[in-house]
């Protein structure tokens, strides 16, 4: 059994040794807006119980900014454990009118692109990686303009030359903002947190470049897929939506497949913008290369025309789990001890969050609840 030497370990780890985390949560539908039936919706925005979090509104247009459990928003599983947690059961359920059948899938939100230059078409160079200088007298890094990074972004290092004193490569760092564009590095979200940052002895020599890393992943980039959501209303406009990336193996310039995803005219925030029923409409995840498992970071974001306002949001997301729900009032519950897939595992640092698949119209302000049960050994 992942993570414990036995069903007993697990009781013991879980009852005598406290290794236990227990997350209640409520999440509201769009205030604004109600769903439709057959689309996907990131109630991260909304409000509830945790409150809403945030996409858009911080940091560089078009350049990755990281999520954690330290970002508001994010479901509570106990914090660092060093290493991962197990979810052990979880329910979920509504008893408002009309807002079932529906589904809710789990997911560890691994970052965002914000996108405002929604008016512009083709090819947008999206931003992963900025050379950087050190300064070994306050152990600040400045980073090439533009980008404002944020707090908690786990990042490696390499070079042309020698990288500053107490730095290396081939090491994940978590980057702990102190201005636009300046940061020191640490040695983990902990290290952020309590603002203990690597002491910086020289400046190095050669070009330094700093590059997001996807730190809660088994493997680099593998099962991370990506979704659009706005987080202020898009105008009119219905372009298709084309990602270039690296996929989980490091190959670059991969493109999402050729028939398009859709974008959809006036969707509302909080909407998954090309999901839904008819031609050009997927949920939740944008469609990947045959063969491609996963990516590690997305080099270009493309709209075939344009909306006339708004910002739009490319999310990546590692899966976690599914909650079919089917009648109101009455909860969804998943054994992850019993049932297979079992035990999913929930990285230190993961921002948890659910997506909502709308089987039915959904009224605007729809509550849904539920819990998350988690242990570690």
């Amino acid at each position: 059994m992942a993570g414990f030497t036995s069903q007993d370990d697990l009781i013991n780890q879980i009852t005598t040794n406290g290794k236990f985390q227990r997350c209640d949560w409520n999440k509201l539908t769009h205030p604004v807006t109600a769903h439709v039936a057959g689309e996907w919706h990131c109630p991260f925005t909304s409000n509830g119980n945790p409150g809403a979090g945030a996409l858009g509104v911080v940091g560089t247009n078009l350049a990755f900014h990281a999520l954690s459990d330290r970002s508001a928003g994010a479901l509570n599983h106990g914090g660092d454990v060093g290493g991962f947690k197990h979810i052990l059961n979880a329910s979920a359920f509504s008893a408002a009118a009309t807002t079932m059948p529906a589904i809710l899938l789990l997911v560890d939100l691994l970052g965002y692109y914000p996108v405002s230059t929604v008016t512009t078409t083709g090819d947008q160079a999206l931003i992963n990686s900025k050379t950087f200088t050190a300064d070994a007298g306050t152990d600040v890094i400045t980073l090439a303009a533009t980008w404002d990074a944020q707090s908690y972004m786990a990042c490696r290092l390499t070079t042309t030359g020698t990288l500053p004193a107490g730095l290396a490569t081939g090491t994940t760092y978590y980057y702990l903002r102190t201005g636009a564009g300046t940061g020191q590095l640490c040695t983990s979200l902990a290290n952020v947190a309590s603002a203990t940052a690597i002491n910086i002895t020289d400046a190095g020599t050669g070009t330094h470049t700093l590059t997001m890393y996807l730190d809660r992943c088994p493997s680099y980039g593998a099962g991370v897929q990506a979704f659009c959501t706005p987080s202020t209303a898009l105008g009119a406009g219905t372009p298709n939506i084309r990602l270039t990336y690296t996929d989980q193996s490091g190959n670059t310039g991969n493109l999402t497949p050729s028939t398009l995803p859709v974008s959809k005219a006036s969707a509302a925030i909080g909407i998954v913008e090309y999901s839904g029923t008819g031609t050009g409409k997927y949920g939740p995840f944008v469609p990947l290369a045959a063969g491609d498992s996963g990516i590690r970071m997305v080099e270009q974001f493309n709209y075939s025309a344009t909306h006339t306002s708004g910002v739009t949001n490319v999310v990546l997301a590692r899966p976690i789990a599914s909650l079919p729900m089917t009648t109101i009032g009455v909860a969804a519950e998943r054994d992850f001890i019993n049932q297979l897939p079992s035990l999913p595992k929930i990285y230190d640092g993961a921002c948890l969050a659910w997506l909502l698949y709308s089987g039915a119209a959904t009224p605007v302000n729809s509550p849904f609840y539920g819990h998350i049960d988690f242990g570690w050994g």
